[in-house]
């Protein structure tokens, strides 16, 4: 009787989504057919009772867990005392104040915002208001968003672009590092030459050149690393050029490849950061980092010119800090670090046993592998992924995984126990 109610209560739920969203409603969550009720650290709990290991994390936006008690604490005692207000609060100095010294040096004038494609429309208007010029070259199956002038970045809405007259969004190929996993990806020494000569080529021809702007590693498309030195040659050529470099750290910043941000992986500092998905480990937080020489020489300036009616609200600005707490306490990146090698390694396992499984991939937390098809060696059709994703939850496991590319996004308080339930429910699932 009471699995009947769950059920029932969970086919009311996905039928009221379905009849009273605007547009589609979420392909993973249509996949799935399940109804989370609460989570617990690395787990989400449906309403049966039954327990998975999340792996998708949102998107990355859950990297602490979930119902951290220092971060919930946090935003329930500020929302007693104050949520939004247009005037000055302790609480926006003091995160401002935190995260200055946790951005890379140089880009420590923050401005918040609630959502990342805000934050990235920001970073480009500020790019093209300093520069004086409008095109921005990003690269092939990136993605940036879905507002009207980002979402066709990554070849997206080709068909569209003309009819809205925008003519200053490029992108030219990024170079995929193919031919190392996440285990040995630390020894990748190309850096995208022939991808850096084809932008420079490309942006010839273009009447001015604001921004190149780049997801350090690319999340939508699969988790997917680029040739590992390619972030240091795109810097150079940026600054041989005078364009300014926008990294999107959406999903890497805030220790998902275990440093603070790409930038610091990758050893460079690009011009203008944005800030996204763990920001705010739940709360609803982005921001665009820059240096104050940028954000004075721009539109942005003038008084209230980067104000939002969200940004930096008090509950948002305790959610950030609460979350610089966690990821700066001592042994948080180490942890991260150690745990992603052990997952990458069991990774690599599974893709040695599995008819379904090639070319695992990643950096840090930041980790997949594509599905194919064993009869054909294709990638694997969609019918194939949702049966393979579901045999996934089946075994309490939820991964991106409802398509070819897949995509691994653990919690970043993952433990070693956590990953060998991980790997005996990928195996389970995946070495029939």
């Amino acid at each position: 009787m009471t699995v009947q109610i769950a059920a029932t209560a969970d086919a009311t739920t996905r039928d009221t989504i379905r009849r009273l969203t605007g547009g589609g409603p979420r392909r993973i969550a249509e996949s799935a057919g399940i109804t989370i009720s609460h989570g617990e650290g690395a787990w989400l709990v449906d309403d049966d009772g039954k327990r998975y290991l999340d792996f998708a994390t949102a998107m990355g936006v859950a990297a602490i867990g979930h119902g951290n008690p220092s971060w919930s604490t946090a935003i329930a005692a500020q929302a007693g005392r104050l949520a939004a207000c247009v005037l000055h609060t302790h609480e926006h100095a003091d995160y401002l104040d935190k995260l200055s010294h946790y951005v890379p040096a140089g880009l420590g004038r923050v401005a918040l915002y609630s959502g990342g494609s805000e934050a990235v429309e920001v970073a480009i208007r500020l790019a093209q208001s300093h520069t004086g010029h409008r095109h921005v070259i990003s690269f092939t199956t990136g993605f940036h968003g879905k507002t009207a002038g980002v979402r066709f970045t990554g070849h997206r809405y080709p068909d569209e672009l003309p009819q809205l007259g925008i003519d200053w969004i490029h992108d030219v190929p990024y170079p995929l590092c193919l031919e190392h996993d996440a285990v040995d990806y630390p020894n990748c020494s190309d850096n995208g030459e022939g991808s850096v000569k084809a932008l420079d080529a490309y942006a010839a021809h273009l009447d001015g050149v604001a921004a190149v702007m780049v997801e350090p590693v690319l999340g939508t498309a699969g988790n997917r690393p680029p040739q590992r030195e390619f972030l240091r040659a795109l810097r150079e050529l940026c600054d041989s050029r005078k364009w300014v470099l926008i990294l999107d750290e959406s999903i890497t910043g805030f220790g998902r490849l275990g440093a603070n941000f790409a930038a610091d992986y990758f050893g460079i500092t690009p011009d203008i950061l944005v800030l996204g998905k763990a920001i705010g480990g739940g709360y609803p937080l982005s921001g665009v980092a820059a240096s104050g020489h940028l954000w004075d020489n721009s539109l942005y300036a003038e008084l209230s010119g980067t104000s939002s009616s969200y940004g930096a609200n008090p509950i948002a600005c305790v959610a950030g800090s609460a979350v610089l707490d966690i990821v700066t306490a001592p042994g948080f990146l180490d942890n991260v670090r150690s745990t992603s090698e052990y997952l990458a390694a069991g990774l690599r396992e599974l893709e040695r046993n599995s008819p379904y499984v090639t070319h695992s991939r990643g950096v840090g937390m930041m980790l997949g592998f594509d599905l194919v098809d064993p009869a054909t060696g294709a990638m694997a059709s969609p019918e194939l992924c949702r049966g393979l994703f579901r045999a996934c939850l089946e075994q309490g496991l939820l991964i991106v995984g409802d398509v070819p590319s897949v995509r691994i996004n653990p919690p970043l308080v993952l433990s070693r126990t956590d990953v060998d339930r991980a790997l005996e429910s990928l195996t389970a699932a995946l070495c029939p």
